[in-house]
């Protein structure tokens, strides 16, 4: 599932702004979180996009049960 997303490291924040269009934490903040799946018992996937320099530095999917933290 991260491959699809390996073509965000050449992107800026903006850019990702543009190509994501959804919901995602405060946009000046140097990660953004964005949750790509929810299913049962509170089962959600979230995509962790960290940024350095406004470029994409970091991407982590992550599944989790509950809230979703930072």
């Amino acid at each position: 599932m991260k491959d699809e997303y390996d073509d965000l490291f050449t992107k800026t924040n903006v850019q990702v702004l543009k190509l994501m269009r959804e919901k995602f934490n405060f946009y000046t903040s140097n990660s953004w979180t964005y949750i790509r799946e929810t299913g049962g018992f509170y089962r959600k996937t979230g995509m962790f996009i960290f940024f350095e320099s406004e470029n994409v530095s970091t991407i982590e999917i992550r599944k989790m049960y509950g809230k979703v933290r930072t």
